[in-house]
């Protein structure tokens, strides 16, 4: 399979969305009227509590459900089909619960895109899976096993985080990606991440043992759902969701001082954390 074409009217400079709606048949959760304004080389955090309609968003954005209201603008231009648009070069989404198939680590990232070793080895020592890589017996040609049942959870998860950057899409749609990461890795991720892989071609020639970040001057355009504070600080806008509607919106120290629904869901992460590091302890 070839990679997908690029042209200049893919480059990603505003995504607004407008009023989507959708509507799970069943109990007829979901989500109402939420806008969205995505920047060129922001980072977008989605919070709130479990139920709040998060995956839903980002689903119906990107087309995997069917938007009942709403209009999404990709550079002013209105995106009918999002799910035939809202694809590599454009838009790369990795989901809350990554699939993996029974090949190899390699193939899992590739998924039919041609082995290019530069680019598969920017998009490993994204994700931080080099160390994972060298520890495999058969490195990138270990069979994973169906649904990568001979993979940790959190490797799994930098397997689908290594797949959507190897495609080297604008904008990037990151469903709680670091929920199985402990703090290190998931600092990690974020540090590498949001330096940029930039235009997708710097880091080329890098060895996967390299201790050195890839750098680059243009961080991608990221929309993700997380509740982790890694996330929270480095972003630029925080959405806070509460039964699928924005109750608030903003930076962090703006919506710390706000926003009551965004104190408690921060009261929450810093509970988990202090538990978490008294674990590894």
């Amino acid at each position: 399979m070839p990679p997908p074409t690029r042209s200049a009217t893919d480059r990603l400079v505003l995504l607004e969305a407008r009023g989507l709606t959708y509507r799970h048949s069943q109990g007829g959760r979901g989500i109402a009227s939420v806008d969205l304004r995505l920047p060129r080389r922001t980072l977008t955090v989605v919070t709130g509590r479990v139920g709040a309609g998060k995956t839903t968003l980002l689903r119906t954005l990107v087309g995997l459900l069917p938007r009942e209201a709403g209009e999404i603008q990709w550079n002013g231009h209105v995106v009918d089909d999002a799910a035939c648009f809202l694809v590599p070069p454009r838009c790369a989404y990795t989901a809350q619960v990554p699939r993996l198939f029974n090949e190899t680590l390699k193939q899992n990232i590739l998924l039919g895109l041609p082995d290019d070793p530069a680019a598969l080895t920017v998009a490993v020592r994204g994700a931080v899976l080099e160390h994972d890589v060298q520890a495999l017996e058969a490195g990138l040609e270990t069979l994973v096993g169906s649904g990568g049942v001979k993979l940790s959870g959190g490797q799994v998860q930098r397997t689908a985080a290594a797949r959507m950057f190897v495609r080297r899409a604008e904008l990037l749609v990151i469903d709680d990606l670091s929920s199985a990461l402990d703090v290190e890795t998931e600092n990690t991720l974020w540090e590498r991440l949001l330096p940029g892989i930039g235009d997708w071609g710097l880091g080329i020639g890098r060895t996967l043992d390299s201790q050195s970040p890839v750098p680059s001057p243009q961080p991608p355009t990221i929309l993700a759902v997380s509740h982790r504070r890694a996330a929270l600080t480095r972003a630029d806008r925080i959405i806070v969701l509460k039964d699928g509607r924005v109750e608030a919106q903003g930076t962090l120290d703006e919506l710390l001082a706000s926003s009551e629904e965004m104190r408690q869901l921060w009261a929450s992460e810093e509970t988990e954390a202090r538990a978490a590091d008294e674990t590894a302890v």
